[in-house]
């Protein structure tokens, strides 16, 4: 489910959540990330703990924030492209949780230049 609403177009997503919201007792957040790799490493899980604590995805307790900053390191790492240099990303990042697990889910485009331009997914997961 996370994947799939990283995935939906700004059209889709309204749709999407409210599924979400009719048809599981999920919480969820959606937040965007953009910038440089460097960048990126430095804000991504402060990015993500802002997010699902301002929107009640996760409890705001120390169990809950470490197994949060764990799954989106894991989907952050799958996302990153490995090879050297420092590429742009524009990303799409989605917590979702039920109370007993945590899922990041980040979806977007990275490239170095204009004309390398190609789409990304990372995911983690991790026991709240």
């Amino acid at each position: 489910m996370a994947i799939m609403l990283a995935m939906t177009s700004e059209e889709e997503e309204a749709s999407f959540k409210a599924k979400i919201s009719k048809e599981t007792n999920y919480k969820f957040s959606v937040t965007w990330v953009s910038g440089r790799k460097t960048e990126i490493n430095k804000t991504f899980p402060r990015s993500i703990l802002n997010a699902a604590l301002k929107h009640g995805t996760i409890e705001d307790r120390s169990g809950a924030t470490h197994a949060l900053i764990h799954a989106g390191l894991e989907a952050l790492s799958g996302l990153i492209p490995t090879v050297p240099g420092d590429s742009s990303l524009k990303v799409k990042v989605v917590i979702i949780a039920d109370g007993h697990w945590v899922v990041v889910a980040a979806y977007g485009e990275s490239a170095f230049l204009p004309e390398t331009n190609h789409e990304r997914i990372g995911l983690g997961v991790m026991h709240l």
